[in-house]
C-alpha cells in the first residue's frame, strides 16, 4: 500500500518543484542597463607614421594603461604606412593633416578629435592626454553619473537657436518629471528618485561635443531643441527626440520603458542602447550596488542577464533598425498613456492643481482600462492609436482601489500550488486510513 501511495506523493512534489517563483524575474529594464555584456567599446585611433614619430606609439601605450583602464574606450596607435586593411582606413579620408586623432563609436560613427599633433614629443603627449581625458569626462557626464544610480533616468535637454522652442521644451520636460514620479510606486521594483534633467545651453553644448556626438545629437546650429534619455550605466534609451518636430509621446514612451520587467515582451534593443564614453571606477560601482541591491559586475548576474537578453524580440542586436518600428512594443509595456497638448507646439496652460494630469502609470493594463478606460493600441497600429488617445482627467484612479502590481497575473500559479497541496493532503489521508486498516 505504502509503495502505491508514493506515486501521488511524488507527483505532487514534481508539481511543486515545477511551479515558478511568484517573483521569477529579479531584474527590471533599468537593472539590465547597468550590466556590461560585451558592449562594443569606443575606439580612439592615433594615426601617424611610426618611423617619424616613434614617441607617439609609446605615449599611446602609457595613456591607455594609466588613464583609460576603467573606461569603455580602447586607445590604439595606427601606422599610416601599414593602414591598408585596418578598420580605420574607412575613415582616414576625413583627415587632412597627420598625425591625427580619430574616434569611432559602437555604431560606427566617427569624429575627428584633432589634426596635426605637435611635432614636439612632450607637447604632443600633453595634447593627447588632454584629448583622452576630455573624451571620457565632462561636466555633464560627471553630473549624470552621480545621479544615474539613484534616479529613474536622466533627461538631457540641448537648446536650439529658437528661444521660444527652448522654453516650451523645458516647460514640457519640467511637467513630465513629476508625472513620472507619480508612477514610481507602481513599478515592479521601486526606484528612489524621479528623472533628473540636465539642461545644456548652446554655449555649454560646445564643451560637450563628444557626449552629444555619442548620443547622435546634432552639434550644428538647429532650430529644434533636442532631448535624449539615458539610464543605467549611461545607456542611451530610444531615439533622440527633436521638438517641435517629434510628438511628445516619444518622450513619454521612452520614460515608460525604464521600470518594466526585464522578461516582458519588450524589444531587447531598448535594454542594449550604446553607452556614452565614460569612466566606471570603484566609487561608481559602489553606488550602483547600494542602490540596485545587487552587483552588476558579478559574473553570475551577468550570466543571468545574458540569458534574458538572448531571448525575445530584438535579441539579434540590430540597433540599426528604425526606432519607429520599436514603438510597436507599446502593448507589452503595461502602462497608461493619456494624450496631452504638446507644449512644444501649442501654448502652455497656467500651472496649478487642476492642470496636474497623470501621463505615465505603471498600473497593469487591466486596471488602467477599468479605471481610466483608455484605449490601448494594437501592435499594428500602436503609433497611430496613441496619437488618437483622448485626455480624460476626470478618470483619475482612486489610490485605495489600485491593487498590488502583478497580482492578477499570479492567480494561475496560486491555483496550481493549491492543487498540488490538495494532492499531498489526499495522499496523506489515504496513507493514514491504510495504516489504521492494517492495525
Amino acid at each position: 500500500m505504502a509503495r502505491n501511495l508514493s506515486i501521488p506523493a511524488l507527483a505532487s512534489l514534481a508539481i511543486l518543484l515545477s511551479v515558478p517563483s511568484l517573483d521569477a524575474c529579479r531584474y527590471t529594464v533599468r537593472d539590465v542597463a547597468f550590466v556590461e555584456l560585451d558592449d562594443s567599446p569606443y575606439r580612439v585611433f592615433v594615426i601617424g607614421e611610426k618611423s617619424q614619430r616613434p614617441d607617439l606609439a609609446e605615449t599611446v601605450q602609457q595613456i591607455a594603461a594609466e588613464k583609460l583602464q576603467d573606461a569603455n574606450v580602447i586607445l590604439e596607435f595606427v601606422d599610416t604606412s601599414a593602414i591598408t586593411g585596418h578598420p580605420v582606413s574607412d575613415y582616414v579620408g576625413e583627415i587632412k593633416q597627420f598625425p591625427a586623432v580619430l574616434a569611432v563609436g559602437p555604431e560606427q560613427q566617427s569624429l575627428v578629435l584633432t589634426e596635426g599633433l605637435s611635432v614636439d614629443p612632450i607637447e604632443s603627449a600633453e595634447q593627447l592626454e588632454k584629448l583622452c581625458a576630455a573624451f571620457v569626462d565632462s561636466p555633464a557626464r560627471r553630473e549624470m553619473f552621480e545621479k544615474l544610480a539613484a534616479v529613474h533616468s536622466v533627461i538631457l535637454v540641448v537648446d536650439g537657436t529658437e528661444a521660444t522652442t527652448n522654453a516650451a521644451t523645458l516647460e514640457m520636460v519640467g511637467q513630465t518629471i513629476p508625472q513620472v514620479e507619480q508612477s514610481l510606486e507602481y513599478l515592479p521594483k521601486p526606484i528612489k528618485e524621479p528623472p533628473h534633467m540636465i539642461h545644456l545651453s548652446a554655449e555649454e553644448a560646445l564643451a560637450e561635443r563628444v557626449l552629444l556626438w555619442s548620443l547622435g545629437i546634432d552639434t550644428n546650429p538647429t532650430g529644434a531643441s533636442q532631448v535624449a534619455v539615458l539610464f543605467g550605466r549611461g545607456r542611451k534609451l530610444g531615439p533622440v527626440i527633436r521638438f517641435p518636430e517629434d510628438p511628445r509621446r516619444r518622450l513619454i514612451r521612452s520614460l515608460a520603458v525604464v521600470g518594466q520587467d526585464c522578461e516582458c515582451g519588450l524589444d531587447r534593443r531598448w535594454m542594449q542602447g550604446a553607452m556614452v564614453p565614460h569612466l566606471w571606477e570603484g566609487a561608481d560601482e559602489k553606488r550602483a550596488i547600494e542602490n540596485l541591491g545587487f552587483d552588476p559586475g558579478n559574473p553570475l548576474v551577468k550570466a543571468e542577464i545574458d540569458r534574458i537578453l538572448t531571448r525575445g524580440p530584438g535579441s539579434d542586436g540590430e540597433r540599426q533598425a528604425e526606432w519607429d518600428d520599436s514603438l510597436k512594443i507599446a502593448p507589452a509595456l503595461s502602462y497608461q498613456e493619456i494624450a496631452l497638448e504638446d507644449p512644444a507646439t501649442e501654448p502652455v496652460a497656467e500651472s496649478g492643481p487642476q492642470n496636474q494630469k497623470a501621463v505615465v502609470s505603471a498600473v497593469p493594463v487591466a486596471v488602467a482600462e477599468a479605471s481610466a478606460k483608455v484605449e490601448q493600441p494594437t501592435v499594428e497600429g500602436s503609433s497611430r492609436a496613441a496619437a488618437e488617445m483622448v485626455e480624460r482627467p476626470e478618470a483619475a484612479r482612486p489610490e485605495a482601489e489600485v491593487p498590488s502590481p502583478g497580482v492578477s497575473g499570479k492567480w494561475p500559479t496560486l491555483l496550481l500550488v493549491g492543487s498540488a497541496l490538495a494532492v499531498v493532503v489526499i495522499g496523506l489521508l489515504i496513507l493514514l486510513r491504510g495504516g489504521e486498516a492494517a492495525a
